[in-house]
This record gives structure tokens, C-alpha cells and sequence, in this order.
């Protein structure tokens, strides 16, 4: 069913936060910057409401300063153990293989600082004229809490891309369930594509990343080239998901970074999805 929802991230007696809340990342800060940091302070309170039975659920924010900044809330549960679903994630050189339209991503040599470390990346633009987008990102992981794993991006260095801010957060549920959200907000100088086709190609990249982190957890045994065959069919299959998730945006400008206003695109992808 379709339904409006306001993220009220107040404080609240239970929200004990997140390690990493304070930290800082290397690169200039977006206009989402410190609203992430925000959340990430008064996690658990500031979790997004979720249909557990969904198995991703998209939700699409756009700023309303600029409707070519892309902003999307990514939620779904992974039927594997949290040690799986992180293990997907520091898999970094193995991102080119899951992921569409990424001809490389690696971390920069001599980056690494303890949990801090800097990946390189290169993607493809969907115009056949237009150079690959090559730039880097500054990540901080934190897994100081038993049972939760936060992983933090920003832009760090970029060329035509002009800001990328986000962070994923796994948390488990119970030994064999994974709860996996995350927040991605994205702005560049898009050159001749319109804003709808920006929106339609982040989502369906979105979409097709998450689903494969999903299916390379609960599926080891899969080859790499499996995993992103059937999440590229999937995407497919979802098309109208998609469709109504960038129809359905609500713009919000996080002056304040106690609320951030978005609709939600219904239950998301098929609850049969495994």
C-alpha cells in the first residue's frame, strides 16, 4: 500500500548512537554530511520504519534545491549471517563483478589507516559519448559493536562528480538474518542527460547492487557471474517498483538535521524475492 512517512530522527532515551557518529571524513561535505552523522548518533531510535515482509524496499528523496541529486533509502532483510553480508561488503575488488556499470573499483595503495581507507573507482556513463566517471571515495568502517556494522563513504575526490554521501548498516537478526539499510545521497555534472534518466538509471543501479549484495550472502556457492545475471533479471521484473519509486519523490532540503520528509514507494520489491 502507498503511504507518506516523515523519518523523525529526535532524541530519544534509548538512542545510545553509533561509534563512528564524530568521526570526520576526508573530501569536501555535502549537504547531507551532517544529517548522516545525525542519524548515525541516535541509532537504533533513528531507523527507518520497514516492511519486514519486503524483501528491499526503495525509497527515493530528492533535494529540492536541485532535482539531478539523487537520494534513495535502501532497506532489506539478507537470509544469511551477519558474517556473510559483511563479508560482501569488504570484498571490495569483487564490486566490478556484482555491481552494473562499474569498469573498476579498487582501495588506493597506502590508503589503509585502521578502519579508514580510500577506494578508487571507475564507472560508465549511459551516453556512448561521454568518458567514464573516475573518482574516489574516503570510507570509515566501524565494527566495534557486537552484532551491528557501519560502513561510512563521502566523496573525497571527484572530477564531475560534485558530491557522494551515504553509509550501509548491517545489524543482525538473530544467526541466520541480516537487517541491511542504507542511505545514498549523489550529485554530478550529468552534461546531457535529462534528470529523468538519471533517476531511472541510479535507481535501477541501486536496485540491482542491492539485490546482488543479497544473493552473494545467502549464496556462496554462487559464481559472481550468477549473482549478477539474476539480479540484472530481477530489475527487470521490478521495473514498475522503480517506475513509481522516482514518480513518487518528495523533495527535502535538510536544513534541520532533525527530519528528513520522503514517501515511500509502497512495499517494494516482491516480499517472494529470496
Amino acid at each position: 500500500m502507498m503511504r507518506g512517512i516523515l523519518l523523525l530522527l529526535a532524541l530519544c532515551s534509548s538512542a545510545h548512537g553509533l561509534g563512528l557518529a564524530d568521526e570526520t571524513l576526508e573530501g569536501p561535505d555535502s549537504i547531507y554530511t551532517g544529517w548522516l552523522a545525525d542519524v548515525l548518533k541516535r541509532w537504533p531510535a533513528s531507523r527507518p520504519d520497514s516492511d519486514s515482509a519486503a524483501s528491499l524496499q526503495l525509497t527515493c528523496v530528492s533535494t529540492a534545491s536541485d532535482d539531478g541529486y539523487v537520494g534513495m533509502l535502501q532497506q532489506m532483510t539478507i537470509d544469511a549471517p551477519l558474517s556473510a553480508a559483511e563479508e560482501v561488503l569488504d570484498d571490495v575488488p569483487r564490486y566490478k563483478d556484482l555491481f552494473p556499470d562499474v569498469v573498476d573499483v579498487h582501495v588506493l595503495p597506502g590508503s589503509r589507516d585502521g578502519q579508514r581507507y580510500v577506494t578508487v573507482w571507475e564507472q560508465r556513463v549511459p551516453v556512448f559519448f561521454l568518458p567514464n566517471v573516475i573518482y574516489e571515495l574516503a570510507n570509515l568502517v566501524d565494527k566495534s559493536t557486537p552484532g551491528l556494522r557501519v560502513y561510512r563513504y563521502k566523496l573525497r575526490r571527484g572530477g564531475s562528480m560534485l558530491a557522494s554521501d551515504g553509509m550501509v548498516v548491517l545489524e543482525a537478526l538473530g544467526l541466520e538474518s541480516t537487517r541491511f539499510t542504507e542511505y545514498d545521497f549523489f550529485n554530478a555534472q550529468w552534461g546531457p542527460l535529462p534528470t529523468s534518466a538519471v533517476w531511472r538509471e541510479s535507481l535501477r543501479g541501486a536496485f540491482v547492487s542491492d539485490i546482488a549484495i543479497k544473493l552473494r550472502a545467502e549464496n556462496p556457492r554462487w559464481s559472481v557471474e550468477r549473482v549478477a545475471t539474476e539480479a540484472a533479471q530481477r530489475s527487470k521484473a521490478e521495473s514498475e517498483l522503480l517506475e513509481r519509486c522516482y514518480r513518487q519523490r518528495q523533495a527535502a532540503e535538510p536544513r534541520a538535521a532533525n527530519e528528513v520528509p520522503v514517501r515511500r514507494a509502497g512495499s517494494a520489491a516482491n516480499p517472494n524475492v529470496r
